[in-house]
């Protein structure tokens, strides 16, 4: 037998021997991270610091303030979206739906992003696809009555171009 072969195996074993001696202790790891008293809870009163500063009951609140900050639409999500648009307005309907694709990867519930893809299959004459994506940003379009009036629109128009 080749010695080295021999003095790996006899490590091998030895290790073994040793780990099914050693003791078997659940050790728990200390409680070392502590959070901040600052940091709010989920679902809990944000702090002190961060509220906003009241004001009078006649003012009211600017769309923003209203509008919860998950359905904030990203900076680049908007670039994407007035590119698609403009896609759409110069009759380049593949460009466009590309360019939503691209936008759907970054916020798949917008429901102008799913709007304007079936408007672009609608260009492309794809009227069951047209209907399907706009039934679908119908269902993510509940705070947006505007995009809702807009995609019952087209699928009169993607309906009628059926037959």
């Amino acid at each position: 037998m080749n010695p080295n072969r021999f003095g790996i195996m006899m490590i091998v074993l030895t290790v073994f021997a040793l780990s099914a001696c050693a003791d078997r202790r659940v050790v728990t790891a200390p409680g070392t991270h502590i959070p901040p008293d600052n940091v709010p809870q989920i679902g809990g009163p944000a702090p002190a610091d961060t509220r906003v500063a009241s004001r009078p009951s006649s003012v009211s609140p600017s769309p923003e303030e209203v509008r919860p900050a998950s359905k904030k639409r990203s900076k680049a999500l908007s670039r994407m979206l007035r590119k698609a648009e403009r896609q759409l307005d110069q009759n380049q309907p593949d460009a466009a739906f590309n360019t939503l694709e691209q936008a759907l990867s970054m916020d798949g519930r917008d429901p102008l992003t799913w709007h304007l893809m079936a408007k672009a299959r609608l260009a492309q004459g794809r009227y069951r696809q047209a209907v399907s994506l706009a039934k679908k940003s119908d269902s993510l379009a509940a705070e947006h009555p505007e995009i809702k009036k807009k995609n019952a629109a087209l699928i009169r128009k993607a309906q009628a171009g059926q037959g």
